[in-house]
């Protein structure tokens, strides 16, 4: 292979000799004598390794190597001194600082030195390949995330009279969990979580291919689905199609709201979790002798109607479905947060936070209390009925659209139609929606990076209060912070568009129409607070 060398020596003699040793074996040599035009030569031309001395006037080879790498971090540096034969445990403690540093002795041995100088680029180079391919790996893994996105439902659904909301956190950006909401009929729906055995690719495989057998045989068998029918058929499906000896636990739920009664089967899958309002306190099923084994360990294995579970719920019921990563993430001791405490901070939140909002207060209360070492894929689930549609009386909606320009500038003159009509008149109407363009139209291009693949859905709510129009929006774009202080809000704002130009939200203008501006992060999920005054 043809090597560019550059040789860095106050000695001519010892550069002469280099040139000559090294000229007939491919490799071009060009010298000099001091360190700032070596860093000059190095910054103009592309050299594949540099022989340098160590003791040199002005600044020596130790410097010299600090100021290359300033700007080149992996160029392989020889040492080539009479220093070797007297070298204390501080100077080779100097050169073995540096993974891409050699040292050798004068005068050289020309095999030596050969061997020295062809291993040490093809280690380099050796090295660059394999960074092409992890970049290229991660390229490829950023790809099928997007895609697995878009086989889950969105992160928030609104439908009919029901909400769900969802946390889903890959371990290694692709995941094997999978979770779904299927309607059966206007008043029935069947929720389904699983979790593959395993991270990475294999289990995003085996996870696509499941979601999509799975919706196939919902939509053959309609309203007339039995959890314990689709349980044999997927077991089937996994046992002889998947194969590789792995194995996946599995909840599936039908629930009939028309009669608030739900028919549950668990295959080895943690409990689907519901809280009562009433009592304040969650239901689980762990003590029921009911379900079955996990899917892929045993092909002939029957899941039987004995194993179904019929469970009665209020119409204000909240239903939580999980995978067993949430409660298996452990604390800086090494100490796992646990199911019986993840229900117990359930219990404490769920008062306070029934929104959609509620599995990210939940995802940042269990990082806040010290849990943050994730060992699995993270889901959790939450579905409630509850008033979705719009309410005049006193104002309050609700809308969920995709990032979508278009989209958003149909929401934004519905909204104003609406604030204009029941709420505060056309003043406040136009400013609502003059705001609401901003924001949306920046979360899209700035928090979203102009995202198109998974789609995001934008969360807003719009309320009356006291003299007041509140307006709230979730979305999952970057994460900014605001935070007042004496500056005037028109300062602070006007500093964030000249920071954030080409990143953020440049959003400076709608702070003469917002009198306050509340800005929250919970486990990848922003929340962004508008008050309108009606004074």
């Amino acid at each position: 292979m043809n090597i560019n060398l550059l040789a860095v020596d106050d000695d001519n003699l010892g550069l002469f000799l280099l040139q000559e040793t090294l000229k007939p074996e491919n490799i071009a040599v060009t010298t000099c004598t001091n360190a700032n035009d070596a860093v000059r030569l190095l910054k103009s031309q592309k050299f594949d390794i540099a022989i340098i001395d160590v003791l040199m006037p002005g600044i020596d080879g130790f410097s010299l190597r600090q100021l290359i790498r300033e700007f080149d971090k992996t160029l392989p540096i020889i040492y080539l001194t009479a220093m070797v034969d007297t070298l204390d445990s501080n100077l080779l403690e100097k050169i073995a600082e540096d993974k891409w540093t050699y040292y050798m002795k004068k005068p050289f041995v020309r095999a030596d030195l050969l061997k020295h100088i062809r291993n040490a680029v093809e280690a380099r180079n050796v090295e660059a390949q394999t960074q092409k391919y992890y970049n290229d790996l991660e390229k490829g893994l950023t790809l099928a995330a997007e895609v697995q996105k878009l086989l889950l439902p969105d992160w928030v659904r609104i439908e009919d009279n029901l909400m769900l909301s969802s946390l889903y956190e890959p371990q290694r950006k692709v995941s094997g969990d999978i979770f779904d909401l299927i309607k059966l009929n206007d008043q029935k729906y069947f929720l389904f979580i699983a979790d593959i055995a395993g991270h990475g690719i294999q289990a995003a495989l085996s996870m696509s291919a499941i979601q999509s057998v799975n919706r196939m045989l919902v939509a053959q068998n309609g309203a007339g689905l039995r959890t314990h029918s689709i349980l044999n058929r997927l077991n089937e499906v996994f046992c002889t199609e998947l194969g590789n000896d792995n194995y996946m636990t599995c909840a599936v739920a039908i629930l009939d709201f028309k009669i608030n009664r739900m028919e549950y089967y668990s295959a080895g899958h943690p409990s689907l979790l519901i809280y009562d309002p009433d009592t304040g306190k969650i239901h689980d099923f762990e003590t029921d002798d009911a379900g079955g084994i996990p899917m892929g360990w045993d092909k002939d294995y029957v899941y039987g109607e004995d194993g179904v579970i019929y469970y009665d719920f209020k119409p204000d019921s909240i239903f939580f479905a999980l995978t067993d990563g949430i409660f298996e993430i452990r604390n800086p001791n090494d100490e796992m947060l646990g199911m019986d405490k993840l229900v117990e901070l359930l219990e404490n939140i769920l008062p306070q936070e029934k929104s959609v909002l509620a599995p990210y207060r939940i995802r940042a209360a269990i990082d806040q209390m010290g849990y943050s070492k994730p060992e699995d894929d993270i889901c959790l689930l939450m579905l409630r009925q509850g008033r979705i549609q719009d309410q005049y009386e006193p104002f309050d909606i609700i809308r969920c659209i995709p990032p979508v320009f278009a989209d958003v500038i149909a929401t934004s003159m519905d909204c104003e139609a609406m604030v204009t009509k029941y709420a505060a008149g056309f003043e406040k109407g136009i400013e609502t929606e003059f705001l609401l363009n901003e924001f949306l139209n920046n979360i899209i291009i700035h928090g979203l990076d102009n995202r198109q693949q998974a789609r995001p859905a934008i969360f807003i709510r719009i309320r009356a209060e006291k003299e007041r129009i509140v307006i709230q929006i979730m979305d999952k774009g970057k994460k900014w912070e605001y935070h007042p202080d004496a500056r005037s809000a028109e300062e602070y704002f006007q500093e964030v568009n000249e920071k954030l130009a080409g990143s953020g939200r440049g959003m400076a203008i709608i702070r003469s129409i917002a009198t306050e501006i509340t800005r929250n992060h919970y486990g990848g999920l922003n929340e962004t607070v508008f008050v309108i005054s009606l004074k």
